[in-house]
């Protein structure tokens, strides 16, 4: 038994020798593993805002021979002295205050309200998807007929019961409700189906501790429910902050900015800046600055949520 053992080990020594050989470490697996998308991310995302920035330190009207010399901070400097550029950076805060706070309330209520049903709650989270199922250049046109003043269902149902049937899409006192109610519309079910995620991932036994010493429901949700929800309600909220100052599709199909430039937020007025008045220097800076201004806010807003998960990790 010792002299096979002895012939037959350095064999296996050999073969072990050859196999680790051929094998690569953990650190190049991963470098590889990792090489596909950040070529992705190279040539779609840092080349593209690479250029942005050399682009928004030049002098770069389309109309006048395209991009030319340096000019510094001066297109940073026209865009900060634009009123029509602080308008449509208060449209866009106005429009992103209220559609992602009645998202989040509405949201919120509908995700307890399946979550309480027993019955059926996997047909509600389907119908709930519906909305999602499309692009939002798609549903905006479906809209836009919705909102039209002869031919609507709107106006229609409101002329049947005797209302006033309003101009939704060219009256600049309701024009950006229009648009809000859209983004309701659609992005609703999104904060629902999240949250309602967080809803059912929640232990059980805590709840089931407070019921058994009698507490109230509002004790429950006020001690229990939104504190341990707090970072599902929390993140949904950012991501929903971050997509609503970057609309675009519902102003385009919906309103084009109008009437007048009621509904003209950021990044519609970039597009027209840089693809109407082809100023793509100005673009750029607008670009740069709506950027920088994103990353900070995120920063700012993630804080909280970050120390609370160092401090979880500290614990552990």
């Amino acid at each position: 038994m010792s002299t096979i053992s002895a012939e037959t080990n350095p064999v296996s020594t050999g073969s072990e020798r050859r196999r680790r050989g051929r094998s690569i470490s953990d650190t190049w697996f991963s470098v590889l593993l990792i090489t596909p998308a950040a070529i992705i991310i190279l040539f779609f995302a840092l080349v593209p805002l690479g250029y942005a920035l050399n682009v928004s330190f030049r002098q770069a009207d389309l109309t006048r021979g395209g991009i030319q010399g340096f000019v510094g901070l001066d297109n940073y400097r026209t865009v900060l002295a634009d009123d029509y550029f602080w308008q449509s950076v208060r449209t866009t805060l106005v429009f992103t205050f209220f559609a992602v706070g009645i998202e989040m309330v509405l949201g919120i209520a509908i995700a307890f309200l399946i979550n309480s049903v027993t019955v059926g709650k996997t047909l509600v989270r389907s119908l709930l998807i519906l909305p999602l199922a499309t692009a939002p250049a798609v549903t905006g046109l479906f809209w836009r007929y919705l909102y039209d003043t002869q031919f609507g269902l709107y106006n229609y149902f409101l002329g049947l019961a005797g209302l006033p049937q309003p101009n939704w899409l060219g009256d600049i006192k309701i024009a950006l409700w229009a648009l809000i109610v859209f983004d309701v519309w659609l992005w609703m079910p999104f904060v629902a189906l999240i949250v309602l995620a967080g809803l059912q991932s929640l232990p059980k036994e805590p709840f089931e501790a407070a019921e058994l010493d009698g507490a109230s429901t509002y004790r429950i949700l006020r001690t229990l429910t939104f504190p341990m929800l707090m970072p599902v309600l929390f993140l949904v909220a950012i991501l929903r902050t971050i997509d609503a100052l970057r609309l675009y599709d519902a102003v385009a199909v919906l309103t084009r900015g109008g009437p007048g430039t009621i509904t003209e937020t950021m990044t519609f007025y970039l597009w027209r800046t840089g693809l109407q008045f082809f100023r793509m220097d100005q673009a750029s800076a607008m670009a740069l600055l709506f950027l920088y201004g994103v990353i900070v806010g995120s920063l700012f807003a993630l804080r909280p949520l970050l120390n609370r998960f160092a401090a979880r990790a500290g614990e552990r």
